[in-house]
């Protein structure tokens, strides 16, 4: 009798396991499968230049060179619309508060800001390829209206987290009309 009633409780187990795994998982994609369209069509000229003491092998760099790039088609998207939300998988989270601390609603605007070269000098590399410091020297950014050029000098420090790198701190050095 206890083999029965064992069996019968194996069975329904069984029955539940496989219901629910039959089930259609509805949500949001995860970060990895979804297709960001905002940094898609981006493309900006990077030329990187290493001072640092330990050095990056091609395949970092590369990917430093695609995540920057990605990060700047979101921090140009968040000059233009003030949407916070769109870039934030491109910010760490006390960078992120910082924005969000400081940002105003939503706008919808004609002032686009594009950037087409930058010049990196990679001032630290960490060990651990975790942290790199570097100093972006030659940034063009040309705004549509009022329609003019700068030349803007900016130090950042990019962690890698995740599958990707993320700005953790910004601070403009230098800004220039061009």
């Amino acid at each position: 009798m206890r083999i029965l009633y064992g069996l019968m409780v194996a069975v329904i187990v069984l029955f539940l396991f496989l219901k629910g795994d039959l089930q259609e998982r509805k949500g949001e994609l995860p970060v990895f499968m979804k297709t960001d369209e905002i940094s898609r069509l981006h493309q900006s000229k990077i030329n990187i230049n290493i001072k640092a003491t330990y050095r990056p092998s091609n395949f970092n760099l590369k990917k430093l060179k695609e995540d920057y790039n990605n990060l700047w088609a979101h921090l140009n998207h968040l000059y233009q619309t003030n949407d916070v939300e769109a870039g934030k998988e491109y910010y760490t989270e006390n960078w992120f508060k910082f924005i969000c601390n400081n940002r105003q609603t939503p706008k919808s605007t004609v002032n686009i800001r594009t950037d087409s070269i930058h010049h990196l000098n990679i001032l630290n590399w960490s060990s651990d390829q975790l942290v790199c410091t570097a100093i972006d020297s030659n940034i063009i950014l040309k705004y549509e209206k009022p329609e003019r050029r700068e030349k803007v000098t900016i130090a950042f420090v990019l962690l890698f987290q995740g599958d990707h790198w993320r700005l953790d701190a910004l601070r403009i050095i230098n800004i220039q009309p061009f």
